[in-house]
């Protein structure tokens, strides 16, 4: 049960005819596609974060994506990454299957915002191979925001926010209980992965529990069989092709939840744990383990106020734990001692949801303060330990004036960054002072002012003007080691300054019975931009990387169209277009995807027999040839004797077909097919971190089945 308030700040007759032209586009639409473009279905969907006051998606000043239920379902992949890939203005850098950290607009790592139910979450993303620590299995809904988006989720949103929400609680009709589950298993064949499992859901008319277990565990990854280039004599032909070593993992997550519904709302306690350990293969062939975990505690409260208020009160403890090898050192001989970062997080954040005040006619109005305290107890440094704090004031509110919706908040952060050498178990440079601490204090104003305007009752044009801010983070200060990880040296800068953008999007919205889609343009200029940079020095062979920072512009075209031909056959695709630059050199900001279209074609075949809703979707994926931008990471791999940083076009081809049987519970038991790279094509993407000296991965076949039970 969900307790909102009854205000909905849009005209009754633009929903009506989202509802009834995206329930028929349902009623054909293939998992894979239907998860593709636009995967909302409004009469069930809406936003509940990010906005002014809970409401349809599409008719939202901010670009929102939500992704749940079934369409959740149908895109849950292995990493946070890979099941956003397919969504406008979001793509994911890879390492193998291990990592997919989410890029939204050609931002990622410390400028993409994480959160948990709302609450921001660290997971020392300042490495490119360090992936979120969520398992989108166990997600009740996930929240994309494309653009500037510290309004809401303060320091770290320049580029945007993904709020990764447990399944919501559910309570049975007075007098009657609920069981049910859900569970799920699934087979890779290219690295003989195995993902086994459950989600649980019970209670009565006041108390909810929800549980769920996923066990995910995989072998070596295989590219195509190809010439390496000690076999061919080619600089730019990789050093490994078909297995890859030390590319294997095991993952343990879990999560469990407990609500209570009672005459003063509604109140939950959740819990989340996150196991991972794998190797990864370094460029010399060898392998390095490496050990995480990350442990959540939140406590969540809804409440309905007298006067169309809503409060709703959250507290949140995360505890992270990573544990790295020195280069050279796999997993299979236990951890060696050399990185060992640990925090704790501790987050209280009030909002209070209102309906009509004064002018406005809905909104939020909020208080958070976070605080972090972080310990470094290997023999190597990389990142010392220190504090964090930040406290914030927001407020962001809504009108309706016609055909026209206006949006508009302001914020206010109070950061503080302490390194600490108390912390610290091997020394630092930058802290090398009297008191061993050195702390850095920023306080900034950021904003948001949108507008929806409803031209027809099946076209709308939004715009969003949001300022963004990102205060310098404990490695971006301090680092100082090797970073075993990317075979590199990473140096901090104790003289950076926070990131501010100014972040504009306009874009058209149609919803039409057979036609849907979206086109938007954006631009982000960000002020004191913060990225890793070639020295051009080495040191131990390794090449060393200091940050330093220099204003940036962004600009990008999103474009989605959703096409129903006939009752059977849907046509969809997904354009993005990015460029980036640094203003002091004219380069390209490093990291940023290649131009890439996607196209799909689903066929929906009639029920026969026992087969049920079967289906078959062939898929195109084409990604445009991209250079490296000189000096980012991994731009070293250009001028080595094997491999590239720079990558060439590609076009995959991609098979999905499924159908559903008779279950054993309250639906029915589900069979999907995927076949990634059909023909096992030799490519490396330009966000793939293994691309300087490997292929991405060649074929793969997914086998899965979906198994509800009870009900």
């Amino acid at each position: 049960m969900q307790l909102l308030p009854s205000y909905r700040p849009f005209s009754t007759v633009i929903s009506a005819l989202f509802i009834s032209s995206t329930a028929a586009v349902a009623e054909t639409a293939s998992p894979e596609a239907a998860a593709l473009v636009i995967p909302i279905e409004l009469d069930a969907i809406e936003v509940t974060a990010g906005v002014p006051v809970p409401g349809d998606p599409l008719l939202q000043a901010a670009n929102v994506v939500v992704l749940s239920g079934e369409q959740l379902r149908e895109r849950e992949r292995f990493t946070l990454g890979e099941t956003l890939d397919a969504l406008p203005g979001v793509s994911a850098i890879n390492t193998g299957n291990q990592v997919g950290k989410p890029v939204i607009r050609g931002l990622s790592g410390n400028q993409i915002q994480i959160l948990s139910n709302g609450i921001g979450v660290d997971y020392q993303q300042y490495g490119e191979r360090h992936p979120p620590n969520i398992d989108p299995f166990l997600a009740g809904r996930i929240e994309v925001v494309r653009g500037a988006s510290s309004l809401l989720y303060g320091s770290g949103a320049l580029g945007g926010a993904v709020d990764v929400q447990a399944p919501a609680f559910e309570f049975a009709a007075p007098g009657e209980t609920l069981a049910e589950a859900d569970t799920l298993f699934v087979y890779h064949s290219n690295n003989a992965q195995w993902d086994a499992g459950v989600k649980a859901r019970g209670g009565n008319d006041s108390v909810s529990l929800n549980a769920g277990l996923m066990r995910r565990s995989g072998g070596y990854l295989n590219t195509p069989n190809a010439d390496t280039a000690a076999e061919s004599g080619n600089p730019s032909d990789p050093k490994f092709t078909g297995e890859l070593p030390y590319t294997d993992f095991d993952q343990l997550n879990a999560q469990f939840g407990l609500g209570v519904l009672t005459d003063f709302g509604e109140f939950g306690l959740r819990y989340t744990q996150w196991n991972d350990e794998n190797n990864f293969l370094l460029p010399t062939g060898q392998g390095i383990g490496l050990w995480l975990r990350n442990d959540q505690l939140q406590f969540t409260g809804d409440m309905a106020l007298s006067g169309g208020w809503q409060l709703k009160p959250t507290l949140s403890w995360q505890n992270n734990l990573r544990r790295a090898n020195a280069p050279g050192d796999a997993r299979a001989g236990g951890y060696d001692g050399t990185i060992n970062l640990e925090f704790d997080l501790y987050t209280a954040r009030l909002e209070a949801v209102h309906e009509h005040l004064g002018f406005f006619d809905g909104g939020t109005l909020g208080i958070e303060y976070a605080s972090k305290t972080q310990y470094s107890r290997g023999t190597t440094v990389l990142v010392p330990g220190g504090e964090v704090t930040n406290l914030a004031l927001f407020a962001f509110e809504s009108k309706d004036i016609g055909d026209l919706t206006l949006q508009a908040g302001l914020r206010h952060d109070w950061h503080s960054v302490t390194g600490d050498a108390g912390k610290t178990s091997a020394p630092v440079a930058f802290l090398d002072t009297g008191s061993g601490r050195d702390s850095h204090d920023y306080a900034v104003f950021t904003g948001s002012l949108g507008a929806v305007y409803r031209l027809t009752e099946g076209l709308a044009l939004a715009g969003n003007l949001g300022r963004g801010f990102r205060a310098p983070t404990l490695f971006e200060l301090y680092a100082d080691g090797v970073h075993g990880g990317v075979a590199a040296i990473q140096v901090g800068n104790p003289d950076l300054d926070p990131e501010t953008s100014l972040n504009l999007d306009v874009g058209l919205r149609w919803q039409l019975p057979r036609l849907s889609g979206s086109a938007t343009v954006y631009r982000n200029a960000i002020s004191d931009y913060i990225y890793l940079q070639d020295t051009g020095q080495s040191e131990g062979g390794l090449p060393i990387f200091a940050y330093q920072q220099d204003d940036a512009l962004l600009n990008g075209l999103e474009l989605e169209a959703r096409w129903q031909a006939t009752d059977q056959l849907e046509f969809s695709g997904v354009l993005d277009l990015v460029r980036g630059t640094n203003d002091r050199t004219d380069e390209d900001l490093p990291l940023l995807p290649a131009d890439s279209l996607r196209l799909e074609a689903t066929y929906r075949l009639a029920d026969y027999g026992l087969l049920r809703e079967p289906y078959i979707t062939l898929g195109l994926r084409h990604s445009a040839a991209k250079d490296a931008a000189p000096g980012e990471p991994f731009a070293q791999f250009d001028t080595m004797p094997f491999g590239t940083a720079s990558t060439d076009a590609y076009t995959l081809l991609d098979l999905d077909l499924g159908f559903a049987l008779p279950g054993l519970g309250r639906e029915d038991a589900r069979i999907d097919l995927a076949v990634r790279n059909l023909f096992d094509t030799e490519y490396r993407d330009f966000l793939d971190t293994y691309k300087g000296y490997a292929l991405s991965p060649g074929r793969d076949i997914r086998l899965s089945l979906s198994l509800p039970l009870g009900g």
